[in-house]
């Protein structure tokens, strides 16, 4: 704890600083106006909100949606545990987290994004190596170590404001980077940045765990007080020359309302008339809730190129990241990255070795396939990974924000995660779980006619340099024999030792004749619903499932094809099979727009 002397006297001021003793957020709360009538909940700003059934998942179409939404779960009626303040309803306040030192609660944050944290500079004043700190997420109770919406994830990157100054508290402000990203739910959700200026006088909240009175213990479950924004001449006023214009108070001028030891870096939560945006984060303070002391908080909005800056600047899924200052949106517009599918930032490289074929291996005379190799990371940013209990098992193709398609055989399933923007599997990426499926019905084909499924993400997609859709052929694209097409997955076969297994690689093919598919599987072939290729393409020789097909026309790839179910073993008889994307537009647009009215 800080200890500092002003106004020619000894006054503490008590610095929301990490303690190993005292950890994790707190408030001397107030009564913040949660009314709990006939089934629903007032909020802060008068507005009801309908509480959401545990266990299910929120039903809100994208980010924007849920950006700032409190969600209120079935759960017992919360009581008032400190003179003048309130339990908050359980997970109430979504994107609450807690960052933990040593495993103990030491600091609050906001969650700005699946990966991304804003708290307080000086919560690592002493220690910031970053594997001293871990993040939980969808917490309510401190001492229910195992509760049902809780997410955990450790630290890989601290970054402090360059220009913070421990003794005056100026640039008050950090970013931590998630080494697994959150799965955002009715427990779990983001944050939006205020926008524009902060009116004074206006009624906000703070949120914590921390001592529910000066230097006295921490509360257990989650506690919520609603303050008011003082005029920045009041707290001049009553701060003098410390407080600077990346500062603001708020509180109340008789005291007893206050963010208190435990609770640095938590959020000071405002109501927009539309959702929540975070405007500050707990700084510093003269004691808790004293009169004449307000609470005083960094102004986020002040900050809010700086954040751009710092997260545009880490490679990785999370690159696009904005906050707007305009539209009070979490994410930026994805429309236009749509609009310009199949076009990659990073170009693909390494494709200059010929089409994949076959070479011996002596002197057993096993087949090897010759001319894949590892992708240039990000070159294929459409590719995605799908995986059960953290396990690869197909790839898949981003076509939207929103959706992924694959190969029916694959059997992905609601629940199961989809990781976007990966190179190394073994490396954090962007994770999505997977919300419903949609599969071609089987007609008992061989080779299937219909190897075709449809995915819908839980949440949007976040675009980016590495995460960006492929383009959908329409009805009448035709992809000829001498058209260049590229093959892309992950995955291990004994025809291919020296490729990593988690590592991205990529084979140059090109559509084969109709008679040379004929000759390879005989009248069961139709050109209607499959293309094929090169025999060493196929994920019998590759090792990858649902891998795509990917052709390039006027500037743009195109997913001319989904691998399909093939031959057991690596056969260099039988020409790789893939479905033809270009017969299934119709089906795909009619389950998207479907899945559009629910």
């Amino acid at each position: 704890m800080a200890v500092y002397f002003i106004f020619n006297a000894l006054i503490v001021i008590i610095s929301r600083k990490v303690m190993f003793a005292v950890t994790c957020l707190v408030l001397t709360l107030f009564n913040c106006g949660l009314d709990i009538e006939a089934g629903k909940l007032s909020t802060l700003d008068g507005g009801t909100s309908h509480p959401v059934p545990n266990g299910n998942p929120t039903t809100e179409n994208n980010l924007h949606a849920i950006a700032g939404m409190r969600a209120f779960t079935k759960e017992e009626e919360a009581e008032p545990r400190i003179v003048g303040g309130k339990e908050a309803w359980p997970h109430s306040w979504p994107w609450q987290a807690v960052l933990c030192f040593a495993d103990m609660p030491a600091c609050g944050g906001a969650i700005l994004s699946q990966y991304w944290i804003v708290t307080a500079s000086h919560c690592f004043r002493r220690y910031s190596k970053e594997s001293f700190w871990s993040v939980k997420a969808g917490k309510h109770d401190m001492e229910n170590e195992h509760e049902s919406c809780q997410q955990n994830s450790k630290v890989v990157k601290i970054i402090t404001h360059k220009d913070f100054n421990g003794i005056t508290k100026e640039n008050d402000i950090a970013l931590l980077k998630l080494q697994t990203p959150l799965v955002f739910d009715e427990c779990v959700r983001p944050i939006p940045v205020w926008s524009g200026d902060l009116p004074s006088l206006k009624r906000c909240a703070i949120t914590g765990w921390g001592s529910t009175t000066e230097s006295g213990p921490r509360a257990d479950k989650l506690q919520e007080a609603n303050i008011t924004i003082l005029e920045f001449d009041t707290c001049l006023k009553l701060y003098g020359g410390v407080i600077r214009s990346s500062m603001m108070c708020a509180g109340q001028e008789a005291g007893g309302v206050d963010a208190c030891q435990g609770d640095s870096g938590g959020p000071l939560s405002c109501f927009t008339g539309e959702r929540y945006e975070v405007a500050g984060i707990v700084s510093w303070g003269v004691g808790c809730g004293r009169a004449q002391k307000p609470g005083v908080y960094t102004r986020v909005t002040f900050y809010t190129e700086w954040i751009n800056s710092i997260v545009d600047d880490q490679l990785g899924a999370d690159v696009t990241w904005k906050t707007s200052t305009e539209s009070r949106k979490l994410f930026p517009s994805t429309k236009d990255e749509v609009k310009n599918c199949g076009q990659a930032e990073v170009k693909p490289c390494r494709l200059d070795q010929g089409f994949v074929g076959f070479e011996s291996s002596e002197p057993s005379g096993e087949l090897r396939v010759a001319n894949v190799t590892e992708a240039c990371p990000h070159s294929w940013p459409w590719q995605v990974s799908l995986q059960s209990e953290e396990l690869h098992y197909c790839s898949g193709t981003l076509i939207d924000e929103r959706w992924v398609l694959t190969a029916r055989h694959c059997r992905a399933e609601a629940g199961d995660m989809v990781v976007l923007g990966a190179h190394d599997l073994m490396v954090g990426s962007q994770q999505v779980s997977i919300k419903a499926v949609y599969s071609q019905p089987y007609d008992g084909s061989y080779p299937p006619l219909h190897d075709l499924t449809l995915i819908y993400l839980r949440v949007p997609a976040r675009l980016g340099s590495s995460v960006l859709p492929v383009c959908i052929p329409d009805e009448d694209m035709t992809f000829d024999q001498g058209l260049s097409c590229v093959v892309t997955g992950w995955g291990y076969k004994r025809s291919t030792p020296n490729l990593s297994p988690d590592v991205l690689h990529q084979a140059q093919v090109n559509p084969l004749p109709e008679q040379a598919c004929w000759n390879g599987w005989g009248q069961v072939f139709s050109s209607n619903a499959l293309l094929c290729t090169q025999p060493a393409a196929s994920s019998s020789c590759l090792g990858d499932a649902g891998a795509p097909l990917l052709c390039q026309k006027n500037g743009q790839y195109y997913l001319a094809g989904m691998m399909a179910l093939g031959v057991k073993r690596c056969d260099q008889q039988k020409p790789a099979i893939f479905t033809r994307l270009s017969g299934f537009q119709s089906w795909i647009e009619k389950i998207k727009n479907h899945e559009g009215l629910k």
